[in-house]
């Protein structure tokens, strides 16, 4: 039961907001839309509003859809639609790829609205350059450095947090770096040279050898938040994308759990539990929901909003339009393999291998 509440709370927000960008910029673009409809199925209620979309709500609150005049044309369908300005297919090729556009890039303004709320009123987690820890017969311990010294600079380079360390230091493996710290009411310059640590994919970075002190809640003004949620979603982006190069695709196709990847159900589960946890921890785990559904909206597959702008992009850079047999052909297999990806990721959830 909390798994159906909670996924009922976290998505379909994420869903309005995402049809929402594609309302305004078809709007903006002078298209016209017939209905928004907030769900799937029949509809319960609704109203028509001046511009004469008819904005429906349905009992299938995970989903939602904008249905804009001209979009789909059926054989029988008049020319006469095909005719008006105001008809999606009529409109020009950046007119059509930014109402696409427009949805995945509401839900990832949204996520970082979110984000940017979260550490303006509750703060953001943020690890101070201070050593708690180091490490026997590290590079550290043999340069002299010591617990609770604090991390000013290294190499000139002004230090703000425990994470800019880790980059500078894992970036410079076995080069010289001068750490100027704070011990005591003294500052020191100490020469430390990280040692090479080889990892799992071959990739060599630099360590020294030491453990910051736990992170600290540091709440945020209004500007430093849209700062920190701007630059702070963009790292979650990258993140998503490198776990989605990492995927072990293989297990999937051969039903084995990966932990790396979750299905609807985990993600109900996971809601459920978050649900639990109060309002904050709700609002940034939307928040890196709504960047989720962005991303994932972007990715160039029929019939995501990435796939039609795929085709749309082809138009545009070879000037003429992708033949309707392949558009066809594209397009179901796209949609097979979606479901087949959602029904791949189910079954081991339900333990049914």
């Amino acid at each position: 039961m909390d798994s159906i509440i909670g996924i009922l709370i976290v998505l379909p927000p994420l869903i309005f907001f995402h049809e929402l960008g594609h309302y305004f910029a078809a709007i903006k673009s002078g298209v016209y839309v017939e209905v928004f409809s907030i769900g799937f199925g029949p509809e319960l209620f609704g109203y028509t509003d001046k511009r004469g979309t008819r904005w429906k709500f349905t009992p299938f609150l995970l989903g939602g859809y904008v249905k804009m005049k001209g979009e789909t044309l059926t054989d029988n369908q008049s020319n006469d639609i095909k005719s008006e300005k105001d008809s999606f297919i009529n409109a020009n090729l950046s007119s059509k790829i930014f109402i696409l556009f427009s949805g995945p890039f509401a839900n990832l303004v949204l996520g970082v609205l979110l984000i940017s709320f979260f550490y303006s009123y509750n703060g953001r987690y943020e690890t101070p350059a201070i050593i708690s820890e180091v490490l026997e017969n590290s590079a550290a311990e043999i340069a002299g450095l010591k617990s609770r010294d604090i991390i000013k600079e290294i190499n000139n380079i002004n230090i703000t947090n425990f994470d800019d360390v880790k980059k500078i230091v894992q970036e410079n493996s076995e080069k010289k770096l001068t750490f100027k710290i704070l011990r005591g009411n003294n500052e020191k310059l100490i020469d430390v040279f990280p040692k090479k640590l080889l990892l799992e994919n071959s990739i060599i970075v630099g360590r020294i050898g030491v453990k910051a002190i736990l992170p600290i809640l540091s709440k945020k003004t209004f500007f430093k938040s849209i700062y920190f949620g701007f630059f702070d979603s963009i790292q979650l982006s990258i993140s998503w994308l490198n776990g989605l190069s990492q995927i072990k695709w293989f297990s999937i196709l051969s039903l084995e759990k990966d932990k790396d990847i979750m299905g609807p159900i985990g993600i109900a589960k996971l809601s459920g539990d978050i649900v639990g946890k109060g309002f904050m921890p709700l609002l940034y785990f939307m928040a890196f929901m709504s960047i989720n559904l962005g991303l994932i909206n972007l990715l160039p597959i029929p019939p995501l909003d990435g796939g039609h702008i795929a085709i749309y992009l082809y138009q545009l850079i070879f000037k003429k339009p992708l033949p309707m047999i392949v558009q066809s052909f594209v397009m179901r297999l796209g949609i097979i393999l979606l479901l087949l990806l959602m029904i791949l990721v189910t079954i081991p959830e339900l333990g049914l291998y």
